[in-house]
């Protein structure tokens, strides 16, 4: 077997014991994005929700609260589950929460944790109130608002004042504020677009405020934003929360976004097969490394370039020498979420040595 001196040793920890494709996240990295996301809003008293869509492993969520980071916002009910399974107490779930079955379970995450969730209709906000009075919990509702994505939300500052108001008179139910999610902008790759874009977001999510106050509503929660806005968003006096949550990971795509933050997770791959000094194989292809956002690269750059996936192989072009067949190679993904949901476990650890196997518990789960 040959092995490239890059891959001798990853995380501190010899490698060859692995079985590939491996998940593996760089704690090392992770605190230190960990520290240039407080950087970016120090001073504006603006705080962090993380976004556990990207994260989906319980280990993880408990490692980030560990340092300070204690509010997490989920994508699903399933997510959020997660969360409290692993200790956390404060959660929003970003979402709508639709139908008896979900609401059940809803309501008896509350008994274990502080949760809430978005409404963007009425009759959303009677089930809710019905739900939550029958299991005698408290839930926490956020009035969703349409900010220029064009999907979940009321569309105008006149609705979100009647939807609140409607909150406040639904037993049951807590109204924390609003939710006004930019996701178009987080991935806008020119500056200047993207900074023009979360600056009309931001426009918007004034007179929804504003609306609330006009109604003698004051919204103790105003949360929006993500990693590819979070040096912006924060300037907004109407907001008092950013909701981030690939900054934690990163990949290769949003490094040309955000590139002050780290790519913490890559994917430990084999080569398997190598032909002359035309091109390798890796044993891991996108069923492994999500593709979302264009092609994976190689960690180390130097050692060859990426040039095509299929479902289980990934093919570098024009390998180092050092790449020959049984070497292990990292691969960074162009989205970290994608590279995450269909995994089960992963690998967390510090070049300095100490590692340990994490569950990603809401793996493949859509719930």
């Amino acid at each position: 077997m040959t092995k490239s001196k890059a891959a001798v040793s990853v995380l501190g920890r010899e490698i060859d014991t692995l079985d590939t494709p491996a998940l593996l996240i760089d704690l090392d990295v992770v605190d230190r994005n960990l520290a240039t996301m407080r950087s970016l809003v120090a001073g504006r008293g603006v705080p962090i929700r993380t976004h556990f869509k990207s994260l989906k492993c319980g280990g993880l969520a408990q490692y980030l609260a560990e340092r300070g980071s204690e509010r997490f916002m989920a994508a699903k009910l399933c997510e959020a589950e997660v969360l409290a399974d692993a200790g956390i107490r404060d959660i929003v779930i970003g979402n709508q929460i639709i139908g008896p079955r979900k609401i059940r379970r809803l309501t008896v995450l509350a008994e274990r944790a502080h949760v809430a969730v978005c409404v963007d209709s009425a009759a959303n906000v009677t089930e809710l109130s019905e739900a939550a009075c029958q299991a005698r919990v408290l839930l926490g509702v956020l009035v969703e608002v349409d900010v220029g994505m064009g999907r979940c939300g009321v569309a105008t500052p006149q609705e979100a004042a009647r939807l609140a108001l409607r909150v406040l008179d639904s037993p049951g139910l807590e109204l924390l504020g609003l939710q006004g999610y930019d996701g178009h902008n987080q991935n806008v790759h020119e500056t200047k677009d993207r900074r023009r874009g979360c600056r009309a977001a931001l426009a918007q999510l004034a007179k929804f405020r504003r609306a609330l106050e006009a109604a003698r509503i004051t919204p103790r929660l105003v949360t929006t934003g993500g990693t590819g806005t979070a040096d912006l968003s924060p300037a907004s006096e109407a907001v008092n929360e950013i909701q981030p949550g690939s900054y934690v990971l990163m990949d290769c795509n949003y490094r040309k976004v955000a590139p002050a933050f780290g790519c913490s997770l890559s994917i430990l791959t084999t080569v398997i097969s190598r032909r002359d000094d035309s091109h390798c194989v890796l044993d891991g292809g996108h069923k492994a490394i999500s593709k979302d956002f264009g092609l994976a690269v190689l960690k180390d750059e130097s050692l060859g370039r990426v040039v095509s996936m299929s479902e289980e192989h990934t093919k570098v072009e024009q390998p180092a020498a050092s790449l020959g067949i049984g070497s292990k190679v990292e691969v960074l993904s162009s989205h970290c979420c994608g590279t995450m949901n269909p995994r089960r476990r992963c690998y967390a650890a510090r070049r300095a040595g100490g590692e340990a196997e994490w569950p990603i518990e809401a793996s493949g789960r859509y719930d």
